[in-house]
C-alpha cells in the first residue's frame, strides 16, 4: 500500500512540474513576442494604370451639316431687290483618316496633337424665285438666282488635352485648332430666258477654326475607339461677279455666300503604337 502511495505521489510531482514548466515557456516566449517590434502587414501593389502615350493612326465616319450664315445678290444698278436668299443644307456621311501622338502625364492627363482629312458631300443651296425689282416688281418670266456651296473635303490640325481620372481606360477631352475647307461656289442668275443669263463659279479652299469634345475608350493596349464632336468655322465667304448676257446692255450683279459652319459628330478607331 504503501508502495502505490509513493508511486501516486511521485507520478502527480512530475505532471505538476511539466506543467508548471510548459506555462512558464509560455509566459517566456509572449514576453519575448511583446518586445519584438510590430511590422505592419506590406501594402497592396499600386495598380498600373494603362499607358496613353505614343503614335497612333486610324480612320473615322459620321454625319455632317453644314450652314452659310447668309446668301444674296447684290444688284449695282439698282435694277433688282438685294437681299439675302432662302435655303439651308441637308445632312450628309463624312469619313476620313486621323493620326497624332499622345503624351500622358501628371499621370491622369493627356495631351497631344492631332491631324485629320475628311471626305464629304456638303451642300448649301439657297435661291430666289422670282427675282424682283425694287418696287416688287419680278424681273422677267422666270427670273432666278440661285447660290450653290458644296464642300467635298476638311481638314484639321488640333490640339487635345485629356483626363483619364474617373475611368482608367477612359479619357475625355477638349479639342481645337485650325481648320480647312475646300468650297466649290457657283451660281445662276438669269432674267428673261433665255436672254440674260450667268453662270459663274469658282473652287477656293478656305481657312478657319475648328473646337470639340469627346471620350476616347482603351480597348487594349493598341486599340483606340473614340466619340466626337466638332465645330467648324471657316471665317471667310465667297462674292462672284454675275453678268447676265447677251442683251441690249449687259446687266452686272454680285452674288455672295457669307461665314460657313460646319457640324460634325463621328466615331472613329486607331491603333495606337
Amino acid at each position: 500500500m504503501r508502495r502505490i502511495f509513493l508511486t501516486l505521489a511521485t507520478a502527480t510531482a512530475f505532471a505538476v512540474a511539466s506543467a508548471a514548466t510548459v506555462l512558464a515557456a509560455a509566459t517566456l516566449s509572449a514576453a519575448f513576442a511583446a518586445d519584438l517590434p510590430y511590422k505592419a502587414p506590406p501594402p497592396p501593389p499600386a495598380p498600373v494604370l494603362p499607358s496613353w502615350t505614343g503614335f497612333y493612326v486610324g480612320a473615322h465616319v459620321g454625319a455632317a451639316w453644314q450652314n452659310l450664315s447668309s446668301g444674296g445678290i447684290e444688284d449695282p444698278n439698282g435694277f433688282l431687290a438685294s437681299g439675302n436668299l432662302s435655303g439651308g443644307s441637308d445632312t450628309k456621311a463624312i469619313g476620313g483618316l486621323q493620326a497624332g501622338y499622345n503624351w500622358q502625364f501628371a499621370p491622369r492627363w493627356v495631351a497631344g496633337f492631332e491631324g485629320d482629312f475628311s471626305w464629304t458631300s456638303l451642300h448649301d443651296h439657297r435661291e430666289a424665285n422670282p427675282i424682283l425689282s425694287p418696287t416688287g416688281v419680278p424681273a422677267g418670266p422666270n427670273a432666278i438666282v440661285a447660290l450653290d456651296a458644296k464642300t467635298p473635303w476638311l481638314a484639321s490640325a488640333r490640339a487635345r488635352l485629356g483626363y483619364t481620372g474617373w475611368l482608367d481606360n477612359t479619357m475625355f477631352y477638349l479639342t481645337g485648332g485650325a481648320a480647312w475647307a475646300n468650297i466649290e461656289y457657283n451660281a445662276l442668275f438669269q432674267t428673261s430666258p433665255p436672254l440674260n443669263q450667268a453662270n459663274p463659279g469658282n473652287t477656293a479652299t478656305k481657312s478657319g477654326w475648328v473646337i470639340g469634345a469627346g471620350t476616347e475608350w482603351m480597348v487594349t493596349s493598341n486599340f483606340l475607339v473614340r466619340a466626337e464632336y466638332l465645330y467648324y468655322g471657316i471665317d471667310s465667304g465667297n462674292s462672284l461677279e454675275a453678268v447676265a448676257s447677251p442683251i441690249p446692255a449687259p446687266l452686272p450683279v454680285a452674288v455672295n455666300w457669307g461665314r460657313e459652319n460646319i457640324q460634325v459628330f463621328r466615331i472613329a478607331g486607331s491603333y495606337k503604337f
